[in-house]
C-alpha cells in the first residue's frame, strides 16, 4: 500500500530527528557544543500512466543534519588559555594523527610547552602546525585574531578554519564538542581582515549553544508525531489484513 509506504518515510525521519534532539539535550552543559538541526524535504512520488495533473503521494525525507551556527554563551574563567569564538568558525586539533574541528576552546600548556586540549591532543595554528611557548614565557595574551603573544613579542596565531555552506554538510560529529571533515571538506584559514570575521575572546569558554526548554518542547512535539505515525501504520496494517481476509473469504 502507498499509504503504508509513506507513513513509513515519515516515521524514519521522525525517528532520526528524535535522535538529533535527544543529543542536544544530552550536550546541553557541553562546552562548545553546536546542536544539530534536521532539514526537509518533501518527495512527490507519481505512478508510471497517471495524469501530469495527479498530484501524487508526498513523502517526508530529511536532507541533511546542519550544524546550527548561532553562537554559545561566553562564560568567564579567568584562565588565559581559555578562548570563545564569536561568529562562524572552529579550532583545529590534531586527535591520533587526525584534523578535528571544535568550538570548545579549553586549551592548557604540556610539560614541553606545546598548547594542547585537556586530553592532550594538539592545538594547531593557522598554518596547522602545533604552537610552541617557550618555558620562560609569561603574560600570555591573545588577541581577537588569535595573535598569541608575551612580553617578547608574537609567538603565533591561534588557528581558526571556516567552510563553505555545502563544506559543512559534510562535517560529521566526533565526539561531544568536535567534528571530522568528510568527503574532501576543506577548511581554510579565516581572514581576519575580512568584515564579520569571527573574533576570539580570551578568560571565555564558549557554552552549549542549545537552549533546553525548546529542546525540550522539541523533543516531546517529535516523540507525539512518532507514536501517531506507528498507530496509523497499525491501522492500515489492521485495514490490509482485513481486506485480505474478505477477499480471501469470496474465493
Amino acid at each position: 500500500m502507498q499509504e503504508l509506504a509513506v507513513l513509513a518515510s515519515r516515521t524514519l525521519t521522525t525517528q532520526r530527528q528524535f535522535t538529533a534532539v535527544a543529543d542536544n539535550v544530552a550536550n546541553v552543559n557541553t562546552h562548545g557544543f553546536r546542536k544539530l538541526e534536521m532539514n526537509f524535504r518533501e518527495v512527490i512520488s507519481r505512478p508510471a500512466g497517471r495524469p501530469s495533473d495527479f498530484h501524487g503521494a508526498s513523502y517526508v525525507a530529511d536532507r541533511a543534519l546542519l550544524i546550527s551556527q548561532a553562537d554559545g554563551v561566553h562564560e568567564a574563567t579567568g584562565n588565559p588559555l581559555d578562548l570563545a569564538l564569536s561568529g562562524e568558525g572552529f579550532f583545529a586539533i590534531t586527535v591520533n594523527g587526525t584534523t578535528q574541528y571544535t568550538r570548545r576552546g579549553q586549551f592548557a600548556l604540556a610539560n614541553d610547552g606545546t598548547v594542547v586540549t585537556p586530553e592532550g591532543s594538539i592545538v594547531q595554528d593557522n598554518a596547522g602546525a602545533p604552537i610552541q611557548v617557550p618555558p620562560e614565557a609569561r603574560n600570555l595574551k591573545i588577541a581577537i585574531d588569535g595573535t598569541l603573544s608575551t612580553e617578547q613579542g608574537q609567538l603565533a596565531q591561534i588557528g581558526v578554519f571556516q567552510f563553505t555552506p555545502e563544506n559543512q554538510k559534510l562535517l560529521q560529529r566526533a565526539g561531544a564538542s568536535a567534528f571530522v571533515a568528510t568527503q574532501g571538506a576543506a577548511a581554510t584559514p579565516v581572514d581576519f581582515a575580512t568584515p564579520n570575521a569571527p573574533q576570539l575572546r580570551q578568560g571565555f569558554l564558549e557554552a552549549s549553544n542549545v537552549n533546553a526548554v525548546q529542546e525540550m518542547v522539541e523533543m516531546e512535539a517529535v516523540s507525539r508525531a512518532y507514536q501517531q505515525s506507528l498507530t496509523l501504520a497499525r491501522s492500515l496494517e489492521e485495514l490490509e489484513q482485513r481486506a485480505i481476509r474478505n477477499l480471501s473469504g469470496n474465493n
